[in-house]
């Protein structure tokens, strides 16, 4: 049994690792707002993880011998201090950023209903009439671009001709514009 959870604790360890680090990038890519604060945070609360992790693969290393004696006194004194000291910081920065952000998620989640509510309710079945290329490009504006520069150097296409595939596309949807049409949930495959 040790020996599985000191396979599990080193698991964990390098898991958590590449998830800490890709939050921490993700959050210093980021511009300044909740999205950055949130990703720091949450590497952050990776890491107290790992050390979690680590503390305990190394307590049962111990156990079993694996470890001299000398490194059960620092594993159950400093090292239990620090991890004890960190979660309590990690505890109350994630207090603080959950009172400083939490109204404007609920804010923005609110906009997402009110946006949704005024949607034709037979949009996504109007989805089905398009056509490959104008899937395509109903899927590029949901992905978030936009301008018709943009759909056109994904697609290889003019920019014209990326108009005039989104107005075909409002128009057999029945909406009014390109943002309507990122909010728009896909359609439902007939399979």
């Amino acid at each position: 049994m040790n020996a599985y959870i000191i396979v599990m604790d080193g698991a964990a360890v390098l898991l958590l690792s590449a998830v800490a680090v890709g939050l921490a990038v993700a959050g210093r890519r980021a511009q300044r707002g909740p999205f950055r604060a949130l990703s720091l945070e949450g590497a952050a609360v990776c890491l107290l993880l790992v050390i979690a992790s680590l503390h305990h693969l190394l307590i049962v290393a111990a156990h079993r011998g694996l470890l001299a004696p000398r490194w059960i006194d620092w594993l159950l004194g400093p090292l239990a201090a620090l991890q004890a000291t960190l979660a309590v910081a990690v505890g109350v920065c994630a207090v603080v950023l959950a009172r400083h952000y939490w109204h404007r998620v609920g804010h923005a989640h609110a906009m997402v209903g009110l946006l949704t509510d005024r949607m034709p309710s037979d949009a996504r079945s109007r989805q089905a009439g398009l056509t490959c290329r104008e899937q395509e490009v109903l899927a590029l504006v949901r992905r978030g671009l936009i301008s018709d520069c943009e759909i056109a150097r994904a697609l290889h296409i003019s920019p014209a001709t990326a108009a005039t595939h989104v107005q075909r596309i409002l128009r057999k949807t029945g909406l009014h514009n390109r943002r309507d049409l990122m909010l728009l949930p896909p359609a439902k495959s007939a399979a």
